[in-house]
C-alpha cells in the first residue's frame, strides 16, 4: 500500500504548538475558575462569547474548508498568481462582511442576549449583553485568522499558524492575569478580543499583500466563485454544529450555575478535540486535496487510512482517561477558590459524557475533509443536518429529567452517529482499505492504555500533590513504553524523529 503523504513531523510540530497553546487558554480557565467560579458573572461571560463564536465559528470553517481544495487545484491549473489573486479577493470580501456584522451585533446586543437566554433575569441581560458589546468583535478577528490561517496551510507553513495562536493566548493571560483581579469581567473580555486580534496579526502575509497586488483574472475570479458554491452548503451544516451549543445556552439559562458548569466541561472537550484532530487534519487536508485532484484513490486510501491509524493511538488512550479519572483531574486543576467540590462533581461527570463528542468530531473531522477534497460539500451537510436534528430532538427530550447530563449525552450520540455515516460512505467508495491497520493498533493502544491507566491508579493513592497529574504523566510515559515494546508504527515514527538510528521496521 502506498506511504501516506503527511509528515509525521509536521504533524508533531503543530500539535506541540496546539499543547502550548491549549495549556495557555486552561491557564484562563484556572483563573476564571478560582475568580468568578460557577456565580452569575461566569454565566453571563460564557454566554456573551458564545454568539461570536459560533459565527466566527461558522464563517471560518466554511470559508476554510472551501478554500483549500479550490486554493490547490487553482494553483496546479492557472499558477501561482491566479490562486493569490484569489484569496486576497476573499479576505477583501471576507473583511467587509464581518465589519458589517460587527456593527449590527452591537446595536442589537441586548434583543439578541435576552432572545438566546430566556432564563436570564434582566439584570443579567443587561450584564451579557455589555460583554457582548466587547466580545462581538471576535466574528471579525476568528473569521479573517481562520482563511489566514488555510491560506498559510496551503503553502506548508503550518508552524507559522500555531505559533501566532500560541502567542494571541500568552497575550490573553498576560492581560487577563493582570487586569482580572481588579477590573472584573471587562478585562477579560478585553483580553481575550486584544489577543485575537494578535493572532490575526501575525497569520496575515500583510507584506505579500500590498507588495505583490492581486491582478485580477478570470482564474482568480472563477476560483472566488467556486469556492463561494462551495462554501454555502457548507455554512448551513456547520449551522448546525455551531448553533449546538447556542441551543445547550438557551435550555440550560432557567438553571443558576448549569451555563458555567456546562461552559467549563465544553471547553475541556473542545481543547481535547483540537488537541487530538488539530494538528493531523490541517497537515493532512493539502495531502488529501492534492491526491483527489490527481485522482489517485490508491494514495488517498493510504492517506486515510495513516489518519485513522494516529487517530487511534491518540483517541482510546483519552477517552479511558476520561472515564477513570475526569473527577479527580478536575479536582486537582479546578476546585480552588469559587469552584466548589459540587462543581467538580457536575463538570467530571458531563465531560464524561463528552467523551463521544471529541471521538466523533475527531474521526468525523477526517471523513469531512475526504469529502472536501472531492469538493463534494453535500454529503457531510445532509448527514451533519439529520443528525444535529436527532440530536436536538433528544436534547429537548432529556434535558428535563438529566439536567446538562442529558445535553452532553445527546450531543454525543448525534457526533458517534455521523461519523459513522461518514466513514461509511467513504469505505463505498474507495473500499475497506482505509481501515487498514486500525485494527492492529487499536489492540496495541488498548494493551498500553490499560498498562498507563494501572500506573495512574497506583500514584491516585499516594499522598503527591495533584496526584492525577502526577498519574497523568507517568501514564503518558508507560503509554509509549508498552506501544514501541509492541512495535506500533507510529510510536517508533515518533521515538526514531526524536531519536534517529537504523531500526528494524515495525508492523503497522
Amino acid at each position: 500500500m502506498p506511504q501516506a503523504a503527511t509528515s509525521l513531523r509536521s504533524v508533531a510540530v503543530l500539535t506541540l504548538l496546539t499543547l502550548g497553546q491549549m495549556g495557555l487558554q486552561f491557564a484562563l480557565q484556572l483563573l476564571l475558575a478560582k475568580w468568578f467560579g460557577t456565580a452569575s458573572e461566569m454565566d453571563a461571560f460564557v454566554a456573551a462569547s458564545t454568539l461570536p463564536l459560533v459565527v466566527s465559528g461558522l464563517l471560518a470553517g466554511a470559508l476554510a474548508s472551501a478554500f483549500v481544495p479550490v486554493y490547490v487545484q487553482t494553483r496546479e491549473q492557472s499558477g501561482e498568481s491566479a490562486a493569490w489573486s484569489m484569496a486576497v479577493q476573499l479576505v477583501c470580501w471576507l473583511s467587509l462582511f464581518t465589519l458589517l456584522l460587527w456593527q449590527v451585533a452591537k446595536h442589537f446586543a441586548e434583543p439578541w442576549m435576552r432572545t438566546l437566554h430566556p432564563g436570564f433575569d434582566d439584570e443579567q441581560i443587561w450584564r451579557t449583553a455589555e460583554l457582548f458589546q466587547t466580545l462581538s468583535s471576535l466574528m471579525v478577528w476568528n473569521s479573517l485568522s481562520g482563511l489566514a490561517r488555510a491560506w498559510n496551510h496551503c503553502h506548508g507553513r503550518f508552524a507559522v499558524t500555531g505559533f501566532a495562536a500560541l502567542l494571541g493566548n500568552a497575550v490573553t493571560v498576560a492581560l487577563a492575569w493582570r487586569g482580572g483581579p481588579s477590573g472584573g469581567m471587562d478585562k477579560i473580555a478585553q483580553a481575550v478580543s486584544i489577543g485575537a486580534v494578535i493572532t490575526l496579526a501575525i497569520q496575515m502575509p500583510w507584506v505579500g499583500i500590498f507588495s505583490r497586488g492581486w491582478p485580477v483574472t478570470k482564474e482568480s475570479q472563477a476560483g472566488v466563485r467556486r469556492c463561494f458554491v462551495l462554501m454555502l452548503p457548507l455554512a448551513i451544516g456547520l449551522a448546525c454544529n455551531q448553533l449546538d451549543p447556542l441551543l445547550d445556552r438557551y435550555l440550560t439559562s432557567p438553571s443558576p450555575g448549569s451555563v458555567s458548569q456546562l461552559g467549563y466541561a465544553s471547553r475541556l472537550a473542545a481543547a481535547v478535540l483540537t488537541l487530538s484532530t488539530g494538528g493531523l487534519a490541517v497537515v493532512a487536508f493539502p495531502a488529501l486535496a492534492k491526491h483527489a485532484a490527481e485522482r489517485d484513490d490508491e494514495k488517498l486510501r493510504a492517506e486515510i487510512a495513516a489518519a485513522l491509524r494516529f487517530l487511534t493511538l491518540l483517541l482510546v488512550p483519552v477517552v479511558v482517561s476520561l472515564v477513570w479519572f475526569a473527577s479527580p483531574l478536575i479536582r486537582d486543576l479546578l476546585q480552588r477558590g469559587r469552584f466548589s467540590a459540587e462543581d467538580t462533581h457536575v463538570v467530571s461527570s458531563t465531560l464524561v459524557m463528552l467523551c463521544g463528542l471529541i471521538v466523533g468530531g475527531s474521526l468525523g473531522e477526517i471523513a469531512a475533509k475526504v469529502f472536501y477534497a472531492w469538493q463534494n460539500t453535500r454529503t457531510p451537510v445532509i448527514v451533519g443536518l439529520i443528525g444535529f436534528s436527532i440530536g436536538a430532538a433528544l436534547k429537548f427530550h432529556w434535558v428535563q429529567p438529566h439536567g446538562i447530563l442529558g445535553l452532553a449525552a445527546a450531543t454525543s450520540a448525534y457526533y458517534l452517529l455521523n461519523v459513522v455515516v461518514l466513514l461509511g460512505l467513504i469505505a463505498l467508495r474507495l473500499g475497506l482499505g482505509i481501515f487498514h491497520g486500525v485494527l492492529g493498533t487499536l489492540v496495541r493502544v488498548a494493551i498500553a492504555s490499560a498498562a498507563a491507566a494501572g500506573v495512574g491508579s497506583l500514584l491516585l493513592r499516594t499522598s503527591l500533590p495533584g496526584p492525577s497529574l502526577w498519574g497523568a504523566a507517568a501514564g503518558s510515559v508507560t503509554l509509549l513504553i508498552v506501544l514501541v515494546l509492541l512495535r506500533d508504527d507510529v510510536a517508533w515514527r515518533a521515538v526514531r524523529m526524536v531519536l534517529p538510528a537504523r531500526t528494524q521496521e515495525p508492523r503497522s
